[in-house]
């Protein structure tokens, strides 16, 4: 029992110690962004990462002054706390605003699946925190429901940072980017908007469905990395930026965020969500004086140097 204990000590110091060395290494940089990954409907878990990536504080009130915070969608589904963590957004918003901050939501597929009533993945428990599916129905309308407003205002499918990053929360492909960003955003809105679900842009190749850079073990297309990565610095060149950064596609076998193609494609779907094993992982992007970004990966053990 004392060695459990002892063991027990060592690991929420290790915790502890790991959330100290993001905050003390954020003294020389210009700007610092977090992204995180698919979180589930696990409020839980969701507030661990913000808290391990020296997001937020211990009652997970936005901490991050002047920086951004970008979230690549999934906020639902799979588990319960779906209302708990829009109003959580919508509070944070509201408190980084107020900081001269930012939080970034995007849509996710699973954010599109339940606008258009497709509800595959909700799970009973859920369904009974909204107090049934009528309630749940209304709260997901874009034009009068709380959610559906929520996203429809504050949501985009696409959002470049500061002119080095493109986010997504599927995989962005070429054919997408030459629209560019503002386009994208304004389509999907449009869409919504109209209640035009079947248009492209939320098919498999677009870019809240595609895992052609993260998923090519799950055969979305018959590509190979060199082919991935060639579409890669495709996008990379049409949009003028260093990187993709998406969700959507499952790193949980590792937990580890997966850096392709020389770095230029991350994801950071880990499995956040305890449907998906609790892994926990968030990335970080300090933009320098001299114009280059560190880019590095935060795990509860401290920081992983991805680029520099």
């Amino acid at each position: 029992m004392r060695c459990f204990l002892l063991l027990s000590n060592l690991w929420l110091l290790a915790i502890s110690a790991s959330a100290q060395v993001v905050q003390e290494t954020n003294a020389a940089y210009a700007h610092r962004t977090v992204a995180i990954g698919d979180i589930h409907s696990d409020y839980k878990n969701a507030l661990s990462v913000l808290r391990m990536a020296a997001v937020v504080d211990a009652n997970g009130d936005w901490i991050m002054g002047t920086n951004t915070l970008v979230q690549t969608g999934d906020i639902v589904d799979r588990g319960p706390d779906t209302i708990l963590l829009y109003k959580y957004f919508q509070k944070l918003r509201a408190q980084a605003a107020a900081a001269g901050g930012n939080v970034v939501n995007l849509f996710g597929n699973h954010e599109i699946m339940n606008i258009k009533g497709d509800w595959r993945y909700v799970t009973k428990e859920e369904i009974a925190t909204f107090g049934g599916t009528t309630a749940r129905k209304e709260a997901w309308n874009v034009s009068t429901g709380w959610i559906g407003q929520f996203l429809q205002s504050s949501f985009n499918i696409t959002f470049i940072q500061r002119g080095h990053t493109v986010f997504t929360h599927g995989d962005l492909h070429p054919t997408w980017a030459k629209k560019g960003a503002a386009s994208m955003n304004a389509l999907v809105h449009a869409n919504l908007n109209a209640g035009k679900y079947d248009d492209p842009i939320f098919k498999t190749q677009g870019p809240v469905w595609w895992r052609g850079y993260g998923g090519l073990e799950d055969g979305d297309d018959d590509i190979t990395l060199e082919q991935a990565c060639a579409m890669v610095k495709e996008v990379t060149d049409t949009l003028k930026v260093k990187r993709l950064v998406s969700g959507h596609t499952q790193q949980s076998s590792t937990g580890r965020i997966l850096s392709r193609c020389n770095n230029a494609y991350l994801d950071i779907d880990v499995g956040i969500s305890s449907y998906y094993g609790s892994h926990f992982a968030a990335l970080e992007i300090l933009d320098l004086d001299d114009g280059s970004q560190n880019v590095a990966a935060i795990y509860p053990t401290g920081k992983v140097t991805i680029s520099q």
